[in-house]
């Protein structure tokens, strides 16, 4: 079991205590519908597991440079390497930015933001359908890709019910008075 110090936090008040950070607001503010609260803590921790996703992908690809190849079948060189790790990174900082920026305006009660959210589980959605029936049969999947093709299909999955919780209609009311308060 974890020990920790009597000042620390653990649990839900740490969760709360992030999720304030993150968001900039208090975690159970009574205005914002329980259903918002939860899609903007879903939301939260798809982009930790989407930064957890990451930071694997990045070590898996680090212990296992000399088996990269190029479109040619030849060894990468030094530079493409350097340059498709820095891709990873900027394109996992991205996303993971994403998911934070979504759980501030969404818990915000910015329509702009859910709309946005939406279309980027949809745009998910047809990803992770790609990533699934691009599978074939005979083809050797490493244990690296299996981590990926599980973690990607539980980020999806996050994000499917999170949308699914900001598009009920307790948070469309919400939604509607913040906007009508914004004009």
């Amino acid at each position: 079991m974890l020990k920790t110090s009597p000042g620390s936090q653990s649990g839900p008040s740490a969760l709360g205590s992030l999720e304030k950070r993150l968001t900039g607001r208090e975690p159970d503010d009574s205005v914002v519908p329980q259903s918002v609260r939860r899609a903007v803590r879903l939301m939260l921790a798809g982009g930790a597991l989407t930064a957890l996703v990451g930071i694997f992908l990045i070590v898996a690809t680090i212990a296992d440079k000399s088996a990269l190849t190029d479109s040619n079948g030849k060894q990468v060189t030094t530079g493409e390497f350097s340059g498709d790790l820095a891709w990873i990174v900027v394109e996992y900082v991205i996303v993971v930015a994403m998911w934070v920026l979504m759980a501030r305006y969404n818990r915000a009660g910015r329509t702009w933001a859910r709309i946005l959210a939406s279309v980027f589980a949809a745009i998910s959605t047809y990803d992770c359908f790609s990533l699934v029936n691009g599978l074939t049969d005979g083809e050797s999947i490493t244990v690296v890709g299996y981590v990926y093709i599980v973690s990607t299909i539980a980020v999806w999955a996050i994000g499917v019910v999170a949308i699914a919780m900001v598009w009920r209609s307790e948070s469309g009311v919400y939604y509607k008075a913040r906007s009508a308060m914004a004009r």
